[in-house]
């Protein structure tokens, strides 16, 4: 008896096994198009934010500097959330600092 059930665990180990390394080879790729997409809204956003919305700047700057370091941890998940942050935060910075200097011109 324990046998049999030794074997048919093993079977369904055969079986399963396989199905779940699949699963983790086939996760999303690495969130690098995040990260560009990030560094291209922070350097945007940087000539009029840095005098007209610091604060958010830096939030983004922060924000994408988190995201470099969990890519080098291969945290994916983690990178992609922060750059994706990052980036709308460095475009809130930019509008925030385009609206603050076009009151000024006036």
């Amino acid at each position: 008896m324990k046998g049999a059930t030794l074997r048919r665990v093993r079977a369904a180990a055969t079986v399963i096994l396989p199905f779940a390394l699949a699963a983790c080879a086939t996760s999303s790729p690495p969130p690098d198009s995040d990260l560009a997409a990030a560094r291209a809204a922070i350097l945007q956003a940087e000539p009029v934010a840095h005098r007209y919305a610091p604060g958010e700047l830096r939030l983004a700057q922060h924000k994408l500097a988190r995201a470099e370091l969990a890519m080098a941890r291969d945290d994916w998940r983690t990178a992609r959330r922060l750059a994706e942050e990052a980036e709308v935060d460095a475009r809130y910075a930019w509008a925030l600092a385009e609206n603050e200097r076009a009151h000024r011109a006036e």
